[in-house]
């Protein structure tokens, strides 16, 4: 009997409310309209953050873009472009953003790499993963997959993020790159990092969850 009356209230719950938990499920909403409203640039020289053709224009070397909102749980996909072989870029996420650590960059966030595997460096390409001043974890990023999935220099690409609990998995163009676990679960704010090179952005877009 506690059984049968559990499930009854389910299924009245799932139809009294499908079209909230498909709007919850389902839509994107966009954080980039080609205009910098709904963000602030912080830290950063004149310059370093431009509208070029609608498309949000990045060309380092410091300081950070960062929504005016927080997110906690969500996904976020972006398109972009390398414009250099040598353009490295991060996207933020969860970042509290209470201190700076380097060139205005915010402390207490994870920063997903967004560096061109063209380039010469010794640090991971677009993919890795950063803890800055947070406690350290286990991440992996599949180099092989980066390749197969890499478009070149020039190309737009599309970079997807999922952070769920202590969870965050990457993306590039539709395959799974990399994972990193042991994420704090806290709220934040969402940011584009500047650095080197060009790069640029024509679309982000969040589905919190």
């Amino acid at each position: 009997m506690k059984h049968l009356a559990k499930t009854g209230l389910l299924v009245l719950l799932v139809c009294v409310t499908p079209a909230s938990l498909a709007a919850q499920s389902d839509e994107f909403v966009s954080l980039f309209d080609g205009t910098f409203d709904g963000w602030t640039i912080e830290n950063s020289d004149a310059g370093d953050f431009t509208i070029v053709d609608g498309n949000l224009h990045v060309e380092g070397g410091s300081g950070w873009l960062r929504s005016d909102n927080q997110y906690s749980n969500f996904v976020i996909r972006s398109e972009f472009r390398w414009l250099s072989p040598d353009a490295d870029s991060g996207i933020y996420v969860r970042a509290v953003a209470d201190s700076e650590f380097i060139r205005g960059w915010p402390n207490h966030s994870y920063q997903v790499q967004v560096r061109d595997p063209a380039g010469e460096s010794r640090f991971p390409p677009v993919g890795g993963l950063f803890r800055h001043g947070m406690p350290e974890g286990e991440s992996e990023l599949d180099i092989d997959a980066v390749d197969q999935a890499y478009g070149g220099t020039g190309e737009w690409h599309q970079i997807r993020i999922e952070v769920q609990g202590d969870l965050l998995t990457v993306w590039l163009n539709g395959s799974e790159i990399g994972h990193a676990h042991d994420i704090a679960d806290q709220t934040g704010y969402v940011g584009i990092q500047s650095e080197l090179g060009t790069i640029e952005f024509r679309s982000i877009e969040i589905q919190e969850r």
